[in-house]
């Protein structure tokens, strides 16, 4: 027999109690992991903190095939509109949805300010290198940046990550100016004032801020754009000219053009399903391609009593920029807009009389 094992009586009458090292093991364990899951948590918040929730890119790339991430509030489904192109031009496209947002307070000053959606045509990926990420960290004054990818052979570009506002590059089934003005723009537009700008300038934040809060100023159908960019139709000739004519200048000449160019114009949401409606007006743009802006200040002459474009004399220390890549390209088509580009326009101008009454371009009433 085996000898029996003393027991040492506890004082409460209770057998006594064995340690138990497994239960041990388990609860460092557990605090092990907990240390580390703690560590993980308190890591990705400062990570946050720093670089701000993360933006993903919403563009398929043409060789993975796959989309870099995206944010289920932000994107819906896939849709595949283009069957027989490359991967890289079927995207996710945003969420359609209008936002009712906070308005200026121009009486009170208020911190609160309303934001823009800008809208940029493009077919070069190189002219929206720079621009696309300095637009992504405006979210003071812009709500999304929409690009219409206007090029029918070539893939379009990957947006840059981690931007403050959402970009979004969007495939156009034609390559069309009418894309300005067309269906993605109307879903995809959240706030009642878009922004028109083309690929060869920059927009700075005070720049926009500026043309947002004239545009406020002066009522939501009002149009808004550059004093570099005005125009001038003559109601009586049908002749159009960059600059108005010296026997008819002014006191008040900033209010005398009638006519504003898409490089740097901002208009209310609203105008943009009146011009899809126009079916004429977009063949005659397909047709005659540069001419879209003449008939866009024609619509809102015609709704609004003729009324002409606010013209901005913004100060060269908030200008906009030309991209320096351009300028040379720029200055052949100026040469060649001499030759060809008046005819061209002489025949919009008149159009648009056609269009939309042969008094649309009389001075305002």
């Amino acid at each position: 027999m085996f000898p029996m094992r003393s027991r040492t009586k506890r004082k409460d009458g209770l057998p006594p109690t064995i340690p138990s090292t497994q239960s041990s093991k388990s609860k460092a364990r557990l605090d092990a992991v907990f240390r580390i899951c703690f560590n993980f948590v308190v890591l990705m918040g400062l990570f946050i903190l720093v670089r701000g929730v993360p933006k993903y890119s919403t563009i398929r790339s043409a060789f993975l095939n796959n989309t870099y991430g995206k944010k289920a509030h932000l994107l819906e489904p896939l849709e595949i509109r283009f069957p027989d192109r490359p991967s890289c031009f079927q995207t996710a496209l945003p969420i359609g949805e209008y936002v009712t947002e906070e308005k200026d307070d121009l009486l009170h000053g208020l911190k609160q300010r309303e934001k823009t959606t800008v809208i940029i045509i493009s077919s070069s990926s190189k002219k929206l290198e720079k621009t696309l990420p300095l637009y992504g960290d405006m979210n003071g004054v812009i709500d999304r940046v929409l690009v219409l990818w206007n090029n029918q052979e070539e893939c379009p570009p990957k947006v840059p990550l981690y931007t403050k506002v959402d970009l979004f590059v969007i495939p156009q089934r034609t390559d069309s100016l009418n894309n300005r003005m067309g269906e993605d723009v109307l879903k995809y537009t959240r706030t009642r004032s878009i922004l028109h700008a083309t690929d060869d300038v920059f927009l700075p934040v005070r720049y926009i801020r500026y043309m947002i809060y004239t545009w406020v100023q002066n009522g939501v159908d009002s149009i808004v754009g550059d004093w570099k960019d005005r125009g001038y139709a003559d109601p009586s000739s049908g002749a159009y000219s960059k600059f108005f004519p010296e026997k008819q200048k002014g006191s008040n000449k900033e209010r005398r053009h009638n006519i504003v160019s898409t490089r740097s114009m901002i208009i209310g949401r609203k105008w943009v399903e009146i011009y899809a409606k126009k079916e004429r007006v977009n063949n005659f743009v397909d047709a005659e391609a540069n001419c879209e802006y003449i008939m866009i200040s024609a619509l809102i002459r015609k709704n609004t009593e003729r009324q002409n474009p606010i013209l901005l004399d913004i100060p060269e220390e908030h200008d906009r920029e030309e991209l320096a890549a351009d300028k040379e390209i720029n200055e052949t088509l100026n040469k060649e807009d001499e030759v060809i580009g008046k005819e061209q326009r002489d025949r919009c101008v008149q159009k648009a009389m056609a269009f939309f009454g042969n008094d649309i371009w009389d001075p305002e009433e």
